[in-house]
């Protein structure tokens, strides 16, 4: 029961993604199927034991790092309910985290994947559009394939996302990624046949694109820029971070942005434009060449 009502709240209170609800949802239940308990043994030292315990196991710290963040959501939702009058995960600390920095591309690197698709048709077209809202905006894959037609501003040049959470955000659109989305939404009818979905996106057959097809699309423009290669659509949202705080954007404007519910995510993109500005010390400054 405890479970059950765990996975309401952040079904249906929360609002969170069926994806994110199935993986808490999952975590909690190991950690009752290795001993846990949520009734007079759910402590600190439990939770400690447990994460000790997996992290025995090999696996990587940044999977710890997201038990640690299931723990405190689960554990604040005890206090919260009732069910304690202590919080012990809060005193759970995330693993330090390896120094790898999320994946982005150059802007020539972005350009080729652009330039890689065939404008000659329409599905080209609309590929072309959905790589450069990913890359323009820095939408998610899942974000992109949930934009509304009607959520499309072509001529104020903005778009309204609804982002994890379910919370909503507007988004500014760069005039060539307006360009593009103006050149599929004119063609867009060629693949509705009678029932419209109402999404942006939409598949040659009319349904509304999910996001293994926004994978999909991505992977196909990718494989035709061997410089791109490995690229995901997270990396285009990488770069599209990067890239504005690589150029002096402030971090609270890309934070909004982006979507982030705390300022500390962001921040990792701080990071990356450190290491830039490192790099071209270590190149440039007579005290920095070997």
């Amino acid at each position: 029961m405890t479970l059950d009502s765990f996975r309401d709240e952040l079904m249906h209170g929360r609002g969170l993604s069926p994806h994110t609800v199935k993986a808490y949802t999952a975590q909690m239940e190991d950690y009752v199927a290795r001993g846990g308990s949520f009734h007079g043994g759910f402590t600190t030292e439990s939770i400690r034991e447990y994460l000790m315990e997996r992290a025995s196991e090999n696996i990587a710290p940044r999977t710890v790092a997201r038990m640690v963040s299931c723990f405190r959501t689960f554990s604040r939702w005890f206090v919260e309910t009732g069910h304690s009058s202590t919080d012990p995960a809060s005193l759970i600390k995330p693993p330090g985290m390896p120094g790898n920095l999320p994946g982005f591309l150059g802007v020539n690197e972005v350009r080729s994947v652009l330039n890689s698709y065939d404008l000659s048709n329409t599905k080209g077209i609309r590929n072309r559009a959905v790589v450069e809202l990913l890359y323009g905006a820095g939408v998610r894959a899942s974000e992109a394939s949930s934009v509304l037609l009607r959520d499309t501003n072509i001529h104020s040049g903005i778009i309204k996302v609804m982002g994890k959470g379910r919370r909503e955000r507007i988004i500014p659109l760069p005039a060539g990624t307006s360009s593009f989305l103006d050149k599929w939404i004119t063609c867009r009818h060629e693949f509705i046949s009678d029932n419209d979905p109402g999404s942006l996106f939409v598949s040659v057959r009319g349904r509304k694109l999910d996001p293994r097809d926004i994978r999909r699309i991505v992977s196909s423009g990718v494989s035709m820029a061997a410089r791109a290669a490995g690229a995901t659509p997270h990396t285009f949202r990488h770069s599209f971070a990067t890239h504005l705080m690589n150029a002096g954007a402030d971090i609270r404007t890309v934070q909004e942005l982006l979507g982030h519910a705390g300022i500390g995510t962001t921040q990792i993109y701080t990071h990356l434009t450190t290491e830039k500005l490192k790099g071209v010390y270590m190149k440039t400054h007579p005290r920095g060449k070997k």
